[in-house]
Formats: C-alpha cells, sequence, structure tokens
C-alpha cells in the first residue's frame, strides 16, 4: 500500500481549518472590495524568465523556485510562481490598455517555495494581495497600511502592530557611507537583525565579497546597526533620524513620505497604537523602493510577519517600457492561521450550516426535505441527516460538528404539521411549533445566539 502522508513542508487541510478559513478569506475579499479593489487571477505556473527577471527577487527566494518540467517538456523553462507581486507586474504590463490606471487589484492563491519547513512556514501557502498599479501618491502608500489595519480587525485578529519604514532613509543612511552600490547585500542581512541578532548580522556584513558578502568594515557595520536600533519606537523617531540624515536627499524625502502616510493614517481612524516606526527594517525583496510594511500579532513576534509589502516604483520595467509605480501588500494566511490556532484563538467548526434536520425513524424523509429547502431559500443553511437512526446519536452528530439548532419532526409532529426546535448547546427545546413560522423561529433563535443569548 502507498503511504499516505504528504510531502514535508505541506499540508492537508481539514474541516476545522478551512471553515474558518473561509470565513476569514472572505472578510479579506470584503475588506478589499470596500476600498475599490478589483479580483483578477494569474497562473500558478509562469515563465521562468518572468519569474526570475533581474530585481524579480532576492536571490535567496529565486534560489527556492519550483521548476516545472513536463514529459518531454525544456527544463528551466517553466517555473512555480513564489509570489503574487512579480505575476501581477507581468498581468499589468501585458493588460493595461484593458485595465487602465491607476489600477487596483486583490488576488488570493497558492504560491509555491522551496524553503525549510517550519513553524508558520510551508512550501504551498496562500497569500492574498492587494496592490494599486500607477501611482507615486503616499494617499495610496497610506490606504495600503490602511486595508491591512482594516482586513485583520474584521477577522477578529489579536491586538497587532503595523510596522513602517521607507527604504529611501535606508539608502541615504548607505549614501552617507559611500555604500550605495552594496545595498542589496546589506540591506538583506539588515531584514534578518530579528532573528540572527546584531552579532549575526555585523558577521554577514564583515563577509568578504568573494565569500558573498558585503565587506564593511567594522565602524561601517556598526553605524548602521546602531541607526537600526535607535531607529523603533512612534514618530519620534523621525525626528532623531531628521537630525542625522536630514542633509541627504534621499533620507529627507524619506523621511517626508512616512510622516505624510503618518497624516493620513491619522485621517483615516487607524489607531496611533497600532502603528510603529522602524528604520532598520528593510523587506528581503530587492524590488522595494519606498515605504515598506510588516505586520506582527502582539506577543507572537516569533511567527513573523503576517501582512507585509511595500512601494516597487520600477517592477514593472522589467516587462514594458512604460513606468508603472506600484504599492501594495500581502496578507499571509497560512501563517496567520497557525499562529491563531496555536493561540487558541481560531475558532473552529466542522459545519457550514447552522442547522441540523433530523431524520426521524418512521417520518417520511420528503418532509424533512421540504422544509429544509424553505430555510436554504431564506438564506439559512442546513443538513438533513442521511439515516434514520436513534434521535440522540443525531443530536450527538449535530453538537460535535457545530451545528447551533435541530429541527426535529416525529410521527405526532408531522401529523400535527408541527416541530420541535432544539438548542444544541443549551440542549433546549421550544415543542410543537407550526410549520408556518419556520423560517421566522429559527431565525430569531439563531440571532438570539450569535448574540450570546443562550435559549434556556
Amino acid at each position: 500500500m502507498i503511504d499516505p502522508r504528504v510531502a514535508s513542508g505541506l499540508r492537508d487541510l481539514l474541516p476545522a481549518v478551512m471553515i474558518p478559513r473561509e470565513r476569514m478569506l472572505q472578510t479579506f475579499r470584503e475588506t478589499f472590495s470596500s476600498f475599490g479593489f478589483v479580483p483578477i487571477e494569474t497562473p500558478h505556473i509562469e515563465r521562468m524568465e518572468v519569474l526570475t527577471g533581474k530585481g524579480a527577487g532576492s536571490d535567496e527566494v529565486l534560489r527556492q523556485i519550483f521548476e516545472v518540467t513536463n514529459k518531454g517538456g525544456t527544463p528551466g523553462e517553466l517555473a512555480l510562481r513564489f509570489d503574487l507581486t512579480v505575476p501581477l507586474a507581468r498581468f499589468v504590463a501585458k493588460h493595461m490598455d484593458e485595465v487602465g490606471v491607476p489600477f487596483k487589484r486583490y488576488a488570493i492563491g497558492s504560491v509555491f517555495r522551496g524553503e525549510r519547513p517550519a513553524k508558520g512556514r510551508f512550501r504551498e501557502f496562500v497569500q492574498c494581495d492587494f496592490d494599486t498599479i500607477g501611482t507615486d501618491s503616499r494617499l495610496a502608500d497610506a490606504e495600503t497600511a490602511q486595508i491591512i489595519h482594516a482586513a485583520l480587525a474584521a477577522a477578529d485578529v489579536p491586538p497587532f502592530t503595523i510596522t513602517l519604514n521607507n527604504r529611501k532613509i535606508l539608502d541615504g543612511v548607505l549614501e552617507t557611507l559611500e555604500l550605495s552600490g552594496k545595498s542589496g547585500l546589506v540591506l538583506r542581512s539588515l531584514d534578518k537583525l530579528a532573528k540572527i541578532g546584531r552579532d549575526g548580522v555585523t558577521a554577514e556584513l564583515a563577509r568578504p565579497a568573494e565569500e558573498g558578502g558585503a565587506g564593511l568594515s567594522p565602524d561601517q557595520a556598526a553605524r548602521i546597526l546602531d541607526f537600526a536600533e535607535a531607529g523603533r519606537g512612534g514618530p519620534a523617531v523621525l525626528d532623531a533620524a531628521e537630525a542625522s540624515l536630514g542633509s541627504n536627499p534621499r533620507a529627507a524625502q524619506g523621511i517626508a513620505d512616512l510622516r505624510q502616510v503618518l497624516h493620513f493614517l491619522e485621517a483615516g481612524e487607524v489607531p496611533p497604537g497600532r502603528v510603529a516606526i522602524d528604520l532598520g527594517l528593510a523587506r528581503g525583496l530587492d524590488y522595494y523602493t519606498g515605504i515598506v510594511f510588516e505586520t506582527t500579532v502582539d506577543g507572537w513576534e516569533r511567527f513573523g510577519s503576517i501582512a507585509s509589502g511595500g512601494r516597487y516604483d520600477d517592477l514593472a520595467s522589467l516587462y514594458t517600457s512604460r513606468r508603472l509605480p506600484g504599492v501594495g501588500a500581502s496578507i499571509g494566511l497560512d501563517r496567520l492561521l497557525a499562529l491563531l490556532e496555536e493561540a487558541g484563538a481560531l475558532k473552529a467548526a466542522t459545519s457550514t450550516a447552522p442547522v441540523l434536520f433530523a431524520n426521524f425513524p418512521g417520518v417520511d424523509p420528503a418532509i424533512a426535505v421540504r422544509l429544509a429547502a424553505r430555510l436554504r431559500k431564506v438564506g439559512i443553511g442546513c443538513e438533513i441527516y442521511p439515516e434514520p437512526i436513534q434521535v440522540g446519536k443525531q443530536m450527538g452528530y449535530g453538537s460535535k460538528h457545530g451545528h447551533k439548532l435541530a429541527v426535529i419532526v416525529g410521527p405526532d409532529e408531522a401529523a400535527a404539521e408541527s416541530f420541535n426546535l432544539r438548542s444544541l448547546e443549551t440542549r433546549h427545546e421550544d415543542k410543537g411549533l407550526a410549520w408556518s413560522v419556520l423560517e421566522d423561529s429559527v431565525h430569531g433563535a439563531l440571532e438570539l445566539l450569535d448574540n450570546g443569548r443562550l435559549p434556556s
């Protein structure tokens, strides 16, 4: 027999996870749509040259690409997408005359990376992306952070912090140290500060160029890390950064941009406690050119970012001569769900319908079919138990699978055209309700349960 286990880094998802997952996805879709974003879809498989073009992804990500070769195909021609942003840039370059700019899109789908599996890290995972293409506006930058906040708050994610920076500020730091030519190497190392600590980043920065490092002197590494570590907190850190870097035009522009974004977030009623500045935040991907975002759940920072992104003004230039600046972010659905599950904050359920119809022994099942159809017509989900077994066992099934109510029609009820309505949590039962009040009775009972008022 074949071993039914899945490959390393991949998972089967049971209903207890899939049901809250689907509800969360619906919440995200509704949030994205409420800000005017429209859905698109791109293929899971892209041409390798699309995914590996200069600036499309960091060397680390590119090493994790899954190559796809069909039998008799050409090796190195196709690959699975590693994110949804690079395919977006290709999509816009191909369809920009049809969609126009500014173009606000969202896309939700699986991406694939051959990285080492770990807690909250998988080789296949779902990203929920939203991006605005065709504008340099700081309003679009701020709206990205505002949507992150709105989506996570609507999904009842525990308290979280959206951390902001602007890559122009870090570029200014490197210019003052005459290290602009090594920005990619330096920023990728700096991005690991929270994971490997100051000593680890210092060692990476000092590694000679021939060994893949930046070859920085101890003084250069120390000045970069001192700046990064001192630049964490609220808006006041921008004042300190301006005092030390204000003469550098790139850094000054980055600081001004961040201040404007904070102003817009305040206007959009994003609570100040949900936003933080980290002037060492770089993000690992090479295509970011301006604002960058990372979001962590307070107290669960070890899981890493659950929503991240930034501005990428030059990415689409890989595929078109037309300048198409963009900004966007991605919510990492699977990492978020893994975090919520471990935190005990995932509202698990194994049923998608709140009402269970009993299949009472000796009663024509067509009665349950007819009554359930009436409830579905008014938007109330119902499941009919398929076998006419002992009713107590059917009620146990309903309780186990998360049904809220049970409708029971026994022989006496069938003769009187009535039903009993049972709360599966409290076992309270209203008896002898007429079929004519079915919809109103079930709707009212569900409303009580949703408001935390249990029948007794």
